[in-house]
Formats: structure tokens, sequence, C-alpha cells
């Protein structure tokens, strides 16, 4: 039960601490505006909605025979069409946010603050608070009797087994979420590419990573794939992202620019800064 409780908080400091905490070294190291964090963090809900509404719209063409598909392949096509959607209306959000948005978020510092407020907003909407909220129904039904609980059955069970989950399961889920984070923060990167280098094949670029990324870890999922495997996977997409950063020479910044920056401006724009 300690593993267990202690890779839960882990989890929950990864999902809902490491994206604030990345987010402030943003803003005290690089001066990026918070405001340019929360652009990041408008653009993925957007995104979540029109997917949201895409997808639903989708599956009652199925239901309402319009489309026939089996409960199977109704299923397989859902997670086909997020995945496919989530990259492309995530590269086109964050595209016309460095196109129309009447601030200079054409430059690698503003790059991070969008990538880092886009997949901080994912870490903490998909993973971070649903954990803190069963982590919450499993501290305070700790000691349960089946017996005497005033709980459903049906729910009495459900938290007898997260109990039994193995320790290791939020970790992997842990190092998951730090993967994608530097999955976004390099998608948004290849966007900054198209204004840098005036060429949409970076958008292109953009759109394949997401889909590659989040495909393989989709589909393996669906097969089985162990705990281990996923840890080694995520590992080795990071590290490819990690690579794509360096060749496109997007860790040589400044990091006193944000200290400069607030010596020189002592009053903050806007109180986002």
């Amino acid at each position: 039960m300690f593993l267990l409780l202690t890779s839960i908080i882990v989890a929950l400091l990864v999902t809902l601490y490491l994206p604030l905490a990345a987010g402030l070294w943003l803003n005290k190291r690089l001066g990026v505006t918070w405001r340019v964090i929360l652009y990041g963090v408008m653009g993925y809900l957007i995104v979540q909605n029109l997917k949201t509404l895409l997808v639903r719209e989708f599956t009652l063409l199925v239901e309402g025979g319009t489309i026939v598909l089996s409960e199977e392949s109704l299923f397989i096509w859902q997670v086909f069409i997020s995945i496919l959607l989530a990259a492309l209306l995530g590269v086109l959000v964050r595209w016309a946010g460095m196109r129309f948005i009447k601030e200079n978020l054409n430059t690698l510092e503003s790059s991070y603050g969008l990538g880092v407020g886009y997949g901080g907003a994912e870490s903490v909407m998909l993973v971070g608070l649903p954990l803190l909220s069963t982590f919450i129904t499993m501290l305070l039904n700790m000691n349960i009797d089946p017996q005497t609980t005033a709980l459903e059955p049906e729910i009495a069970a459900q938290i007898q087994a997260l109990w039994q989950v193995p320790f290791y399961v939020p970790l992997a889920g842990s190092i998951e979420r730090i993967a994608a984070l530097v999955m976004h923060i390099t998608v948004t990167v290849l966007v900054l590419q198209s204004f840098v280098r005036r060429n949409s094949a970076w958008l292109v670029a953009a759109f394949g990573l997401e889909v590659l990324v989040n495909g393989l870890i989709a589909g393996l999922a669906q097969i089985g794939l162990g705990y281990g495997w996923v840890i080694l996977l995520s590992i080795v997409l990071m590290g490819g992202n990690l690579f794509v950063l360096y060749r496109l020479r997007a860790f040589e910044f400044d990091i006193t620019k944000g200290s400069e920056t607030s010596l020189e401006n002592e009053e903050p724009e806007d109180g986002l800064k």
C-alpha cells in the first residue's frame, strides 16, 4: 500500500504541478508571459471541444444507421478519428494563433510557452484531476468493509480493486505524461518552423509527429502492451522528440532573458508577467 500511495503522489506531482513548474521556469528564465501560456491552454480547450463534437456526430451517424459498423469497429474508428482530429486541429490552432493573434508568438520562447500551456492543460484535465478525484475517494475508503459499508456493492468492489493496482502503473502514466508534454512542445516548435522557414511542409511534419506518437501509444495499449513496454516506448519517443528539438536548435536561448526583462520592466504587463 505504501508503494502505491507514493507512486500516486508522484503521478499527481507530475500531472498537476510539473506543467505549473515548467510555466514558472519559462516566465522567470525566458521572460514568457503567462498570457502566452494561457493561449496554449485555450488552444487545447478549443481542440478538445471541437474534437468531442465531431466524434459525437460520427457516433450519432453510426447509431442512426447512416454508417454501418459493429460495436468493436465503432470503438476502433472513434480512437482513430480522435487521434487524427487531435493532431490536425492542434496544428491548425497553433498556426492560427501564431498567424492571427496580434502579439509576437513567432519566437522560440513563445513556442515553448504555447507548448507547455497546451500540453499542461492536457495533463491536468485528462489525467491529473481525474487521478486526484480517484485518490481522494481511495483515501476516504481505505478500510472499507463490503459487509457494512453504505456504498453500492459495485462501487465498493471498484474501490477495493483500486487498492490492488500495482504500484508501477501510476509511475508508467507519469512517464507517459512527461513524454506527451515534450511532444506538444516539439509539435509547437515544428509549427513555428513554417513561419521561420516559410515552408508549409513543417505543418505536415507537426501533424505527422503527433499522429505517430499518439497512434503508437493508443495502438499498443489496445493490444494489451505491458506497462514496462509503455515506459520504454515513452522514453524512446521522448528521446526522439528531444533529438528533433536539438536538430532544430531549439535549446539555444538565453536563460537570463527573463531576469533581465523583469529588471527592465518592473510593472508586469496586464498582470500576466
